[in-house]
């Protein structure tokens, strides 16, 4: 699964700029929003399964990355609604490949995963 959901994550990061380069700029600046919300999407449902379930631990630790991720999600939106505003998609999209170089390193090359 987490495979999959890398794969995905970096063809959406490419698309996202390419379109953006394009009279589809909206479009991009739409898609680029994805990543974040299935991101907090995935947070929200194991913040949901509570401390008991997940460990303590695990439940806060999981608590102090929401709000960051919302951040996140916040600029992303934002840079979906004033496509115009390349400086905001351009920061998004950064912070995206960031997000996203962080996921390949864990699905590939952290050991504990593989």
């Amino acid at each position: 699964m987490a495979v999959l959901f890398c794969w995905f994550a970096i063809i959406l990061l490419v698309v996202c700029a390419v379109l953006f380069f394009t009279p589809l700029r909206r479009l991009g600046c739409w898609l680029m929003a994805i990543f974040p919300a299935a991101l907090c999407a995935a947070l929200i449902k194991e913040l949901a399964k509570g401390a008991k379930t997940i460990g303590e631990a695990s439940y806060h630790s999981d608590l102090m990355v929401l709000l960051p991720l919302l951040g996140f999600l916040a600029i992303a939106v934002l840079a979906a609604l004033r496509p115009r505003w390349g400086w905001v998609f351009w920061i998004g999209w950064i912070l995206n490949a960031v997000v996203c170089a962080l996921i390949v390193f864990l699905t590939y090359f952290w050991k504990v995963f593989s």
